[in-house]
């Protein structure tokens, strides 16, 4: 799932409290452990049911307890403290759903920008079936492989402006989508899921009157140039952040609204994928548990739906998680 706060509303704000990327050199970084329960209805899941009656119809939702360990460090460096490497899964992220292990370096000019490259090698790994819509028939898990390369740019010329690009590959290791239907050739080809991903966003944080909190709107762009066609599409959407604090109380609401249409008709259904997808996240934060300053109790709440023209597509996630946080 495309899914703690001080850190975060530091970063929504236009520029952090202090002049370089920490307020001291060395590590830093938070340790959180999480429970919860999520909740999985996609037909491309490996979590349903191996061996599918239809391929015409949405999947069930599959439950699963959740156990996870999430955090990050970093190192802050230089005379003026404007370089720092991290690695693991950085809480601005995870504040609006984006829950992946990334490695990275950022660099702040002397004008305030805040530059970012970073690797994403989970993002786009896992587990698919080799053959998504074979009916009858038990369908086998396979690898699915790749890796994107992300540039962030943060408070740009000290505007607060800030922009978000990321480059993709994905491969699944045993292609055989379709070949169980008696398909053509021509036709399996455009099921093929190898594929090049673009992304794009682009945001001004508000801050609110009388400390009312910090406000992001973004639009988002995303491109997946596949091998088959059916699989190739552009997305346009929009996102919008909310980040409040009040005493030791922290939290960030994110919305979100994609509109998604696919470059050629699958041939499994006849007609090419047309589809909104749509999500909410809420991440909050209580800090200073039990008079331990650098302790929190912390709950991530999601949830994410796509609205296919194929109903085999339509699906929902859940999220519910509660655990703590203990920063360093």
């Amino acid at each position: 799932m495309r899914f703690v706060l001080p850190v975060v509303f530091s970063a929504l704000a236009s520029m952090p409290a202090y002049s370089g990327l920490a307020p001291s050199e060395g590590f830093s970084g938070n340790f959180s452990v999480l429970a919860g329960f999520y909740s999985d209805s996609s037909n491309l899941s490996t979590e349903q049911d191996s061996n599918q009656a239809t391929n015409t119809q949405e999947g069930e939702s599959e439950n699963q307890g959740l156990l996870g360990f999430l955090g990050t460090v970093q190192y802050t460096f230089g005379e003026s403290l404007t370089h720092q490497v991290y690695a693991g899964t950085t809480r601005e992220d995870i504040a609006t759903g984006t829950i992946a292990f990334e490695i990275g370096y950022r660099y702040q000019l002397s004008g305030g920008t805040i530059l970012d490259f970073s690797v994403l090698p989970t993002l786009v790994s896992g587990k698919a079936w080799s053959d998504p819509y074979a009916v009858g028939v038990n369908r086998n898990e396979t690898d699915l492989k790749g890796n994107v390369g992300r540039l962030q740019m943060t408070n740009i010329g000290g505007t607060g402006f800030r922009t978000d690009f990321a480059i993709g590959e994905s491969d699944v290791d045993d292609e055989l989508s379709g070949t169980s239907l008696g398909l053509s050739a021509e036709e399996i080809a455009l099921l093929n899921r190898e594929r090049i991903y673009v992304y794009a966003k682009a945001g001004y944080p508000f801050i609110l009157a009388n400390q009312a909190g910090v406000f992001v709107p973004s639009m988002v762009y995303f491109h997946s140039d596949a091998e088959g066609g059916a699989f190739s599409f552009d997305s346009y959407g929009i996102e919008l952040n909310y980040a409040k604090k009040i005493g030791r109380h922290g939290f960030v609401v994110t919305l979100d609204a994609h509109d998604r249409q696919y470059d050629e008709a699958n041939p499994i259904y006849g007609k090419a994928r047309d589809e909104s997808e749509y999500g909410a996240f809420l991440a909050y934060e209580f800090g200073g548990l039990m008079g331990y300053k650098d302790w929190a109790f912390i709950t991530l709440l999601g949830l994410r739906s796509i609205d296919s023209n194929i109903d085999f597509y339509n699906s929902e996630q859940v999220l519910a998680s509660v655990g703590v946080d203990y920063k360093f």
